[in-house]
């Protein structure tokens, strides 16, 4: 298991910036590595909201001070089975 912390940050994005090209150059995300594979996934169409996977230290309060387009940043916790 990796080390690197991870965290899903959410974001409002009209078009046409709901794409992952503009959040990947986003100021505040430059010292992330942006999980490619996991996207942006669209969570709430009526309010434009949107999540990505970053992976390395986040300052929530900075980034949303940054970006009033980021509305959020959470932890991103690995859930798995335990064998007895």
């Amino acid at each position: 298991m990796s080390s690197t912390p991870t965290s899903l940050v959410t974001l409002q994005l009209d078009p046409p910036h709901n794409t992952l090209a503009y959040v990947q150059q986003l100021a505040g995300l430059q010292g992330v590595t942006i999980d490619t594979d996991y996207g942006l996934v669209l969570i709430n169409p009526t309010r434009s909201l949107y999540v990505v996977r970053v992976m390395g230290p986040v300052d929530a309060a900075q980034l949303m001070a940054q970006h009033p387009e980021v509305k959020g940043v959470h932890g991103d916790v690995n859930i798995q089975t335990l064998d007895p």
